[in-house]
């Protein structure tokens, strides 16, 4: 089962809606575009009554969860979004698994008469409720905190109307250490027995200290083998405090030497976007068709047969000083010059968040990266118009 809620949906998953006929509850603009004559588009009525039969639900959107909470408000899988989504109640259920861990909330309406020297730096300033990289931000001491308050507060401000509230709120903020180490993406499920299952294995790259953008992710070999061992435990640690059962995450972990802590665990759902699919291009991972069918891919031959390629995705942003209004359209066959070997090159309606496209690409080394986290977008984006004061 599946509920589709955004104008961004990826080829690789309605193909595998449309061969395996999975109920489709069809939900935002994109719907018109495709017919229901391909995919098992169900009424909501219909649609959550067979949820009670212990299917597998799956969300390309958070927003998804809104409408759960309205048909199916006491089912597990509701519970558990809703807890997963607030960062603050997470961060208090695995105390007993990171007792060490700062972190605290508190009401955006007073953050700015907070006392700084309660605050342990760095530190890092989130909203409580929040979505992929929206309102987060970085402060290394007292000098930084006031200018990632106020960015938050633009944050917020830019991004209301564009998600539920559930899926990022502006009531609340969490304020916990800064985690330090290499940092991990893991797409997985917990089956029918709570037996935990890795689909994807992704490594963030950022400009410098202060980038919280999710502008590059890759895979290889070395990646999944310097992670997966530890994302599976953390995965069966979970399993501690929360009974996870039929349940798709994808969360973020980092790593520095033997200290392997938590940032978020996202609820129903893998990579946004349509990101997850790095793992088909990198390695022919369909999670889709594995988290459906309730199987797990067979990691050792994944990387027996992986060649020694660094495979990426580079999502594309409208900057945030460039307001959507002005941009009258997008330079795609420009941009995608700027990537050696392009696997997929997809375009995307940057009018609904500023998504511009998701380039999956292939390198031989970590250099072109590096070089394309520092890519000012800015010159593939013609302007109706300049005003000049």
């Amino acid at each position: 089962m599946i509920i589709l809620n955004e104008s961004i949906v990826s080829p690789i998953l309605l193909k595998v809606l449309e061969e395996q006929q999975i109920p489709v509850l069809e939900q935002g603009q994109w719907g018109v575009t495709l017919t229901s004559e391909k995919l098992n588009i169900q009424k909501d009525t219909e649609f959550f009554k067979s949820m009670e039969m212990d299917k597998r639900i799956l969300t390309n959107s958070e927003n998804g969860i809104t409408l759960l909470g309205h048909f199916q408000p006491n089912s597990n899988e509701y519970i558990w979004s809703k807890l997963l989504k607030d960062k603050s109640q997470v961060r208090n259920l695995m105390k007993s698994l990171y007792p060490d861990f700062y972190f605290q909330d508190i009401d955006l309406s007073i953050i700015s008469d907070l006392d700084k020297n309660q605050i342990p730096f760095p530190a890092v300033i989130k909203p409580n409720i929040g979505y992929s990289s929206v309102g987060v931000h970085k402060a290394k001491n007292e000098q930084d905190w006031d200018i990632a308050v106020n960015q938050l507060k633009a944050d917020l401000l830019h991004s209301d109307g564009l998600y539920d509230s559930e899926v990022v709120g502006s009531q609340t903020v969490l304020i916990e250490e800064w985690i330090q180490g290499e940092e991990y993406a893991i797409d997985g499920y917990y089956n029918q027995d709570g037996e935990p299952v890795i689909l994807n294995v992704f490594k963030r790259l950022f400009k410098d200290d202060y980038d919280t953008s999710d502008r590059i992710y890759y895979t290889s070999k070395l990646a999944i083998n310097e992670i997966y061992h530890d994302a599976l435990k953390f995965m069966k640690n979970i399993l501690t405090v929360l009974p996870l059962r039929n349940y798709p995450v994808h969360f973020e972990i980092r790593k520095k030497g033997n200290r392997v802590i938590p940032i978020e665990i996202n609820p129903l759902r893998f990579a946004g976007a349509g990101t997850t699919d790095l793992g088909y291009h990198a390695y022919g991972m369909n999670m889709y068709e594995h988290y459906f069918s309730g199987t797990k891919p067979d990691w050792n031959r994944i990387l027996e047969e992986m060649d020694d390629h660094i495979y990426s995705f580079f999502f594309a942003e409208v900057p945030l000083e460039i307001s959507l209004e002005d941009v009258a359209r997008i330079d795609h066959a420009g941009l995608r010059h700027e990537f050696e070997h392009v696997l997929e090159y997809r375009q995307l309606p940057f009018q609904n968040d500023r998504s511009m496209a998701i380039i999956f690409y292939r390198s031989e080394n970590l250099n072109k990266n590096l070089q394309l986290l520092q890519l000012d977008l800015i010159p593939y984006l013609t302007i109706k118009h300049l005003v000049f004061n």
